[in-house]
């Protein structure tokens, strides 16, 4: 891990507490944070900082007092958020940012407003066509509702995906739908699963981009990343859950390649507005599909992975940034918040 201040001394700063999810038997997309927060301490601490751990448990959770004292009593500077909810419970992670927020302590990421919007994909949606940000196609789909529905809306093939999960929790070889005779039985099955609601999508069969950006407004667009799937047999032609967390599935080793030309520009372009019309600040990701030389936005992550192999500290270590830069300057974002009195400082967002 290369710096341009590895030869400086550390600066004595305060305590900043490093949050993430404890649960039994938790999803590897849950327990992952844990081992974020390691290698984050570390290096918060190389950067002078004092890092005390807390676990958030959904014990502790369930008591909004005893949470709010739990992340006040230390008198840490700052929070650096790595709680991405629980397994059964995503929702968890808007309503803990809420607590903080109350408590008016500075907080790395996205304030619950963000967090609770791309939490659902229906919201996203709709907020994102409100403020002229193209995407495909879709309906929103509960438990009740005839799958036919969806062949009066949207034309095959079709993406399914839970409501209101992410780390592609729910995306797997069964998510796109190609032909009617499969449609009920993949909808009623998804439905069974996450009762919640379900988000059917057109399918955008074309390359897929990602976008990481860093900024409270503005922006800075750290880099832009893509997969052509024209260029691979035999794989799915999305990413599912196992290609994030399962080391046997065929695409769990697939690196994006660097983007770049006038499909980068504009995946820039379409994520600095998803990122406006869905309030965001701190950093985020969002996800974009290609449709006839178009690009649409899928997904907008106001809570993205920061593990040394994610694809956002890929994306900042491309652009030239040390992995100690890149998490000061995310610290760095949550105090310029409170600094200004927005999401801490005793102000909401």
């Amino acid at each position: 891990m290369n710096s341009d201040h590895s030869s400086e001394p550390p600066q004595k700063r305060g305590t900043i507490l490093a949050v993430a999810a404890l649960e039994q038997e938790g999803r590897p997309d849950v327990t992952d944070a844990l081992q974020t927060r390691e290698w984050v301490s570390k290096i918060l601490e190389q950067a002078g900082w004092h890092v005390l751990p807390v676990d958030i448990t959904p014990k502790l959770l369930s008591s909004t007092e005893r949470t709010a004292s739990i992340i006040r009593s230390p008198g840490a500077e700052c929070i650096f958020n790595l709680f991405e909810g629980f397994g059964s419970d995503s929702g968890a992670e808007h309503r803990f940012m809420a607590i903080v927020e109350k408590e008016g302590i500075p907080c790395t990421g996205n304030p619950a407003s963000a967090l609770k919007a791309c939490l659902s994909k229906g919201m996203t949606a709709e907020r994102l066509t409100q403020n002229k940000v193209p995407v495909p196609g879709g309906i929103t789909l509960f438990p009740g509702l005839t799958p036919s529905v969806i062949l009066e809306k949207l034309r095959l093939p079709v993406f399914l995906k839970p409501l209101s999960e992410d780390g592609s929790v729910g995306i797997n070889g069964g998510s796109l739908v190609e032909k009617p005779e499969q449609l009920e039985e993949a909808v009623l099955s998804r439905l069974a699963d996450f009762p919640g609601g379900i988000r059917a999508e057109e399918f955008l069969p074309g390359r897929e981009y990602s976008v990481s950006c860093m900024g409270n407004g503005p922006y800075r667009p750290v880099g832009v990343s893509v997969i052509d799937y024209g260029n691979m047999e035999g794989c799915l032609q999305y990413l599912d859950y196992g290609s994030k967390w399962d080391p046997e599935s065929p695409l769990y080793d697939l690196t994006p390649k660097k983007a770049e030309g006038e499909k980068a520009r504009l995946a820039r372009e379409l994520a600095d507005s998803a990122g406006k019309a869905l309030g965001c600040r701190g950093y985020f990701r969002v996800d974009l599909r290609e449709k006839d030389d178009k690009l649409f936005v899928i997904d907008v992550n106001p809570n993205p992975d920061l593990s040394t192999s994610g694809g956002f500290m890929r994306q900042c270590r491309e652009s030239g940034m040390s992995e100690l830069d890149a998490v000061s300057e995310i610290v760095e974002l949550a105090l310029e918040k409170a600094r200004r009195g927005a999401c801490g400082g005793k102000s909401s967002c």
